[in-house]
C-alpha cells in the first residue's frame, strides 16, 4: 500500500512538470506582449484568485495561526526562487540555466540532514546521479557549459527551491496545502506587482494584445501557477522532498518535447539520450523498495 502510496504522489509532480513543460515554451511567447514583472504579476495574482474562488471553504478553514509563520516563509522562498530563476534567462542561455535548475535534486538530501534530521539510504544516490547525468546531456550536450553571474542565479534558485521542498514537506502535514498554494502564488504576484511598478512598467491596451498572448496567460495562470502549485503541495504532504526534487527533473524532458511540437525546435543525439537517461532514473527511483530504519529513509 505505501509503494502504491508513493507512486500516485510522485504522479502528482510528474503531471505538474507536464503542465510546466507545455507552459515554459507558451510563456516564450507571451511574454513577447507584455512588460516582465506586471505579466508575471497577473499570471500569479490569477493563479491565487483561482484558488480562492474554487476552494474557499477550505482555504479559509485552514487559515489558523500556526500557518502564518511557515506559510510566509514557504512563499516568500518560492517568490525568491521564480524571480531569481527568471532573471537567469538575461545573463545566461536557457540549456545551461535548464541543468542548473536541476539542482535542487543534490541540495534536498543535505536539506533532509540538517533540517528534518533524516539521513537517506546510500542507496538513493544512485538515481540521483543518473538523473543529474542525463539533465547535463539534455541541456549541454550540444554545447558547452561555463560559470558566471547567470548561472550563480541559477544555483541560488535551485537551493531556493529546494529549501520550498523540504520545508514543504516538514510543515505540510500539518497545514492546508490549498491555503499555501493560494498564498505562495498571491505573494509571488504581489512581490512582483510592485517590481513592475519600481521599474515603471505599463500593460498594454487589451486591444492591442493578440488573442493567443492572453490565452497564454490564462494557461500559465490557472494550469502552470494555480493547479501546478496544487499538485506540488498535495504530493509534498507525503512525499520527501528529494523524491519530488527527482522527479522534477522531468521537466526539461517535456519542455523539449513542447517546444518540439509548438516551436520545431529539435533535440540532437545526446539531447535524446539524456532524456531516455532522465525519465530511466525517475522510474528506477520510484520502483525502488521503500525501508525506513530510525532517522534513515
Amino acid at each position: 500500500m505505501k509503494q502504491r502510496s508513493s507512486l500516485f504522489y510522485g504522479s502528482l509532480i510528474l503531471i505538474q512538470n507536464i503542465l510546466l513543460g507545455i507552459g515554459n515554451p507558451i510563456a516564450k511567447y507571451g511574454l513577447s506582449s507584455f512588460p516582465f514583472f506586471l505579466y508575471v504579476s497577473v499570471r500569479f495574482l490569477m493563479g491565487s484568485l483561482f484558488l480562492v474562488l474554487i476552494f474557499h471553504k477550505r482555504i479559509s478553514g485552514g487559515m489558523r495561526a500556526s500557518f502564518w509563520k511557515p506559510g510566509t516563509l514557504i512563499a516568500a522562498l518560492t517568490a525568491g526562487a521564480y524571480i531569481l530563476g527568471t532573471l537567469t534567462f538575461k545573463y545566461t542561455t536557457a540549456t545551461s540555466a535548464g541543468f542548473l535548475f536541476a539542482l535542487p535534486v543534490i541540495f534536498t538530501p543535505f536539506l533532509m540532514r540538517f533540517v528534518s534530521k533524516v539521513k537517506i539510504d546510500k542507496k538513493k544516490y544512485i538515481p540521483i546521479l543518473v538523473v543529474v547525468t542525463g539533465t547535463y546531456l539534455l541541456c549541454c550536450g550540444s554545447g558547452g557549459f561555463t560559470f558566471g553571474p547567470g548561472e550563480a542565479m541559477a544555483v541560488a534558485s535551485s537551493f531556493l527551491v529546494a529549501c520550498v521542498f523540504e520545508f514543504s514537506s516538514l510543515y505540510l502535514k500539518h497545514m492546508e496545502p490549498l491555503l499555501l498554494a493560494a498564498y505562495q502564488a498571491g505573494l509571488t504576484g504581489a512581490v512582483c506587482l510592485v517590481l513592475g511598478i519600481a521599474n515603471n512598467e505599463a500593460m498594454p491596451a487589451f486591444t492591442d494584445v493578440p488573442a493567443a498572448a492572453w490565452g497564454a496567460l490564462l494557461y500559465l495562470g490557472i494550469g502552470c501557477t494555480g493547479i501546478s502549485y496544487c499538485l506540488q503541495n498535495f504530493a509534498l504532504s507525503r512525499l520527501d522532498s528529494t523524491k519530488a526534487a527527482l522527479i522534477m527533473c522531468s521537466q526539461p524532458v517535456f519542455t523539449a518535447a513542447a517546444s518540439f511540437l509548438l516551436l520545431d525546435e529539435r533535440m540532437a543525439g545526446l539531447q535524446l539520450a539524456g532524456a531516455v537517461i532522465i525519465m530511466a532514473g525517475i522510474i528506477y527511483a520510484n520502483v525502488m523498495p521503500e525501508h525506513r530504519t530510525g532517522g534513515t529513509i
